[in-house]
């Protein structure tokens, strides 16, 4: 049990369109559900060639299928966009926009579709003409291309993985490149 006078702050890497990355996105809530008033919890859409072709191969996916990977690339970066420009409109809702499109996307096998934006969005209550324009703005591409930057200044090489920040009297950072439970993380407290 974290004491009244750690704060916990996990930072989380996902890749959008990976079953792995939602799995892991649901056992933080889980731990963070507990910490609610001490923990914060932030997550980065990551992905470069390597997490890719993880991806890939654990979907048993023909890896030197130009076109396929083209399809995957544009889906995670749309869905990293998306992600970035629902949660202008506050962080619960950009997660709520993004875990909604990745069950979606994963439990009931639909392909990324402006049509599951939409409706997602919609789903998370966010303003439409807000979220539309975001979502094909500059600002979100740099947004973007910054979360990038700082996955990679962590250490970042694949998704999902997640930083685990704890302060108070002494302070611990954990950089986690593995699937973890809430379980696993309660440990590392």
């Amino acid at each position: 049990m974290v004491e009244r006078t750690k704060q916990v702050e996990l930072f989380l890497f996902i890749n959008p369109i990976s079953d792995d990355s939602l799995k892991m996105e649901e056992e933080a809530f889980k731990f963070m559900d507990t910490y609610q008033k001490n923990s914060q919890i932030t997550i980065y859409p990551y992905h470069n060639t390597y997490t890719l072709y993880r991806y890939m191969i654990k979907k048993q996916l023909a890896s030197d299928n130009v076109a396929l990977w083209n399809n995957l690339h544009n889906d995670n970066y749309h869905l990293s966009l998306a992600f970035i420009a629902a949660a202008i409109q506050g962080k619960k809702k950009g997660r709520n926009f993004l875990m909604n499109v990745q069950r979606k996307m994963v439990n009931q096998k639909e392909g990324l579709s402006k049509s599951l934006l939409i409706e997602s969005a919609k789903k998370a209550d966010l303003d439409m003409d807000m979220f539309l324009s975001d979502f094909h703005s500059t600002f979100v591409q740099n947004i973007f291309q910054s979360d990038q930057n700082f996955s990679k200044s962590v250490g970042i090489t694949g998704a999902p993985a997640c930083l685990l920040v704890i302060t108070g009297k002494e302070k611990k950072v954990t950089l986690i490149e593995k699937f973890v439970t809430a379980e696993d993380l309660y440990q590392m407290v």
